[in-house]
């Protein structure tokens, strides 16, 4: 299979360091940021809360509970858009009282603990400190990490390859959060039995590769190895990654753990090392802010926090800025206001300028030219998908293997007709 060559734009955000992004006045938290059941609010209006406190959670097994970002009083319950829905969804509003106050709800062990914990309280902490999947996907970690005993995990990949042209959220982190994400490493390894572990990145992560080497290989662990391949951006996707590090293709009808292997994003194992050793629940991530900007960058930001915000702080004219993208330009959402906040989803704010906007050609006919046929990593033929879809025929949609989409979006990126593909095929799934 060769994997279509999407053209990286990261140059200036990858050497940029992590900033820190200055608290909300006004934190947006929305509620279902996961994939799973919904939350409800533990909190009402005026409600006084605490950097950290739980403020929305649900009993069921697959779901995330959400954290306050900030300390201050809630002002509001109702709606806002969210890049992780496409939709208007629940959140919780909070104003800023500027005083810090932090909550004591979690406890974090000590490193030499590790050991002695029990993998169920390791994942008790996951869980408790609402972390999921910070690669896009949002599936709670601690599910994920809780595989049914018969598969044992005999491999942990990290993937490390951050394959979206515009994203250098995971690339800093491997840069500057090394040390953390070899504690990360370590409680992964505890929880799923000691498994082989493989960190898959590119190359062209110059300065991430011998920080990488460094810190893992003078770890004392030989069954951790450092893979810097020539990686094509759909290989980020997990079982087209395992097939690149161990040969085998991960079946349709099978999950990654069936095969014995786990797959865990950077940004993820950064915030399982939060948690468990700094008690610190997941109310920040790391945000690429990249596009047709004067100062691409990285930032660490409040989950919560106003996207117009960050714009604000840049000095970034809206009246220049044609479409926002949140979560990566391939596989993430053109947000329809920047009233909405970051979430634990938004690995990245592209903006991209009125000019290019307007030079973007609009849909035509399809010239059967196959190229999205082609370019399919998994195969697929998406304009036949498209075509039943539009009909609709949803009984051939089916037949057409539709559920095997991994969303990449390279069959619209390489049709001339300007076709959404991915996007009509992952709306049917």
């Amino acid at each position: 299979m060769q994997y279509e060559h999407i053209k990286e734009v990261k140059d200036q955000a990858r050497i940029t360091p992590i900033e820190t992004f200055p608290d909300p006045k006004t934190a947006i938290v929305i509620l279902n940021q996961h994939s799973g059941k919904p939350l409800s609010s533990l909190v009402a209006v005026d409600d006084s809360v605490a950097i950290g406190q739980k403020i929305a959670s649900s009993k069921e097994r697959i779901s995330s509970p959400v954290h306050s970002p900030i300390s201050g009083k809630v002002v509001k319950i109702g709606t806002i858009y969210s890049h992780c829905s496409e939709s208007f969804a629940d959140a919780i509003f909070i104003e800023n009282d500027g005083k810090q106050t932090k909550t004591h709800e979690f406890s974090p062990i000590s490193e030499s603990e590790l050991g002695k914990t029990k993998p169920a309280d390791l994942l008790n902490i996951i869980r408790e400190a609402g972390i999921i999947g910070l690669g896009g996907a949002g599936f709670p970690t601690h599910i994920k990490l809780s595989p049914p005993a018969e598969f044992p995990i005999k491999n942990l990949v990290v993937n490390a390859t951050e394959g979206e042209p515009y994203d250098t959220a995971d690339e800093r982190l491997l840069i500057e959060k090394a040390e953390n994400l070899l504690r990360g490493v370590n409680v992964l390894k505890k929880i799923l039995g000691n498994p082989k572990v493989t960190i898959a990145t590119k190359v062209s992560k110059a300065e991430a590769v011998p920080i990488l080497q460094k810190t893992f290989c003078n770890c004392g662990d030989s069954r951790i190895t450092i893979v810097a391949g020539h990686f094509k951006y759909q290989q980020g996707d997990a079982s087209i990654l395992q097939k690149a590090l161990f040969g085998y293709e991960t079946p349709p009808t099978k999950r990654s753990y069936e095969m014995g292997c786990i797959v865990q994003n950077v940004a993820t194992i950064n915030a399982i090392a939060n948690a468990v050793f700094e008690g610190e629940p997941l109310i920040s991530r790391v945000v690429a802010f990249n596009g047709d900007i004067a100062q691409p960058k990285n930032l660490l930001v409040k989950i919560g926090t106003p996207i117009s915000d960050i714009f604000n702080q840049n000095n970034i004219n809206m009246n220049d800025i044609g479409q926002v993208v949140v979560g990566g330009v391939m596989m993430g959402h053109a947000i329809p206001t920047t009233e909405a906040p970051i979430t634990k989803r938004s690995s990245s704010i592209i903006a991209f300028s009125e000019s290019r906007c307007k030079k973007a050609q609009k849909q035509t006919a399809c010239i059967h030219c196959s190229k999205c046929i082609s370019a399919c990593p998994v195969r697929l033929h998406p304009i036949m998908i498209y075509d039943a879809i539009m009909k609709p025929d949803f009984d051939k949609v089916e037949k057409l293997w539709n559920k095997d989409c991994i969303g990449c979006g390279t069959c619209s990126y390489v049709c001339p007709s300007r076709i959404p593909l991915a996007s009509a095929i992952m709306a049917s799934r």
